[in-house]
Order: C-alpha cells, then sequence, then structure tokens
C-alpha cells in the first residue's frame, strides 16, 4: 500500500472519525464507480460542487483524493475531464475495496474471539456457580449434623457445672464526689 492512492486513503482513513470516514468513503467510491461503469456520461464526470464541499470538505484527504484522480474545479463543478487516464482513480477503487475487504475480514476476526470467549467465559461462570452450589450444599449439611447431634451426658452436666455462677450486679453509683 505505497502508492499514491494508497497514501491518500489511509489519510482519510487515519485523519476522521469514523462516522465522517464512513460517510465520505461511501460517496467517493460511489462517484468513482459510477465513472467507471460508463466512463463516457458526462453526468457522472461532473460533480456539483457545492454538494461535494459541503459533505466532503471537512473529511481530511478527501478533496486531495478527488484531484489526484483527475477531477479538477471549474465554475460551480468538480469535472473529469474526458482525456483523463483512469488508472489512477481504479487504483482508488482498489485500495477502498482492499481495505473494506481488510476491515471486514477483520470485523470477522473480531467477532469469532469475542464469540470464544463468551463462550469461555460462560463456562467458567458455570463452573463457579456449581462450586458455590456445592459448597452451599456442604454448609447446609454441615449445619444439619450439628443440629442433630446428640449432646452426650457427661460429669460435668451432672454436677450443673457453670449454671449456679452468680450474675454479675455493678455497684451502684457512688455519690458525692
Amino acid at each position: 500500500m505505497s502508492s499514491p492512492a494508497a497514501r491518500l486513503v489511509r489519510e482519510i482513513w487515519n485523519a476522521n472519525e469514523d462516522g465522517a470516514r464512513d460517510k465520505a468513503v461511501g460517496l467517493i467510491t460511489k462517484i468513482f464507480k459510477n465513472v467507471l461503469k460508463k466512463p463516457e456520461e458526462v453526468k457522472f464526470r461532473r460533480i456539483k460542487r457545492t454538494a461535494i464541499d459541503k459533505r466532503l470538505g471537512s473529511v481530511v484527504g478527501a478533496l486531495p483524493l478527488l484531484q489526484f484522480v483527475g477531477f479538477q474545479a471549474q465554475d460551480e463543478h468538480y469535472v473529469l475531464p474526458e482525456t483523463t487516464n483512469l488508472t489512477n482513480l481504479v487504483d482508488a477503487v482498489e485500495v477502498f475495496d482492499k481495505r473494506a475487504r481488510d476491515m471486514a475480514e477483520a470485523q470477522a476476526k473480531l467477532e469469532k474471539v469475542l464469540q470464544a470467549n463468551t463462550k469461555k467465559a460462560k463456562t467458567e461462570m458455570a463452573k463457579k456457580e456449581a462450586h458455590r452450589k456445592k459448597m452451599r450444599k456442604e454448609k447446609e449439611q454441615a449445619q444439619k449434623e450439628v443440629r442433630e447431634k446428640v449432646i452426650v451426658e457427661s460429669k460435668a452436666n451432672s454436677l450443673n457445672f457453670g449454671m449456679k455462677l452468680k450474675k454479675f450486679v455493678p455497684p451502684p453509683p457512688a455519690k458525692g464526689g
């Protein structure tokens, strides 16, 4: 990707926000592909300057790309002369198409990774929940065993060990000072 068209496309891609860039790329590729489909049609080689300036004027690299492929500003229009060699325009379309394919492939890979990570996270969460459930069950079983355990008779029980202790009563506050 070192051709002049590739550098201009890269500039459009890197220097602009996604929303503005995507609209600009869509418009530019539509213009270029229409010219390539019917190169003899004047309506595809002649674009209103106000419309292009309004839609592409704020997009970094868009107008230089139009000029690179051969569009020239004439009065109220951008015009692609019939004598213009369309090689640069073809290169630009190919670069846009390659960039779109690369983006689609990257998006597909990202989706695949996200699906794998989601599946892995769900599996881990299920394992943790199963472990928590097991621990809760063990805790409940242990509590049940403690509740059901029979108190064994012992000498201390028959002597009422600890039962005849006096309850501590604090002394009344002293009067005077």
